[in-house]
């Protein structure tokens, strides 16, 4: 599995100022951060052109909002699309404001399933 390291440690940096306790687990081909026992936000590294990327699951809404952005594309581990995830690639993600934003819309989406749920 894997991921860039610093990349990970950027979105734990940013969970962590957002007041997020999230425990770190590999899975989907990287590493995720996992809230209220739902992933939220990760990092791999894209087979086709070896480069990190955030994974991000914001919801069905916002990922066809985010995909009019050239640098986010569908999240489709194993050739199947995940609705309510997008990639982000290191040109969108290269500023601290930007991954935060990116980790703000994750935190909000995983609130909203957690909400659900009660």
């Amino acid at each position: 599995m894997a991921y860039d390291q610093h990349l990970a440690d950027r979105i734990a940096r940013e969970l962590q100022e957002q007041g997020v306790s999230a425990e770190a687990k590999r899975l989907m081909g990287g590493l995720c951060f996992v809230m209220n026992e739902k992933m939220c936000v990760g990092t791999s590294i894209d087979k086709s052109n070896d480069k990190p990327r955030l994974i991000a699951r914001i919801g069905a809404e916002a990922v066809q909002v985010a995909l009019k952005n050239k640098n986010c594309l569908p999240f489709q581990p194993a050739g199947k699309v995940m609705k309510d995830f997008v990639s982000i690639y290191e040109m969108e993600i290269d500023s601290d404001k930007n991954l935060s934003h990116w980790v703000k819309l994750s935190i909000a989406f995983n609130h909203n399933l957690n909400e659900k749920k009660t």
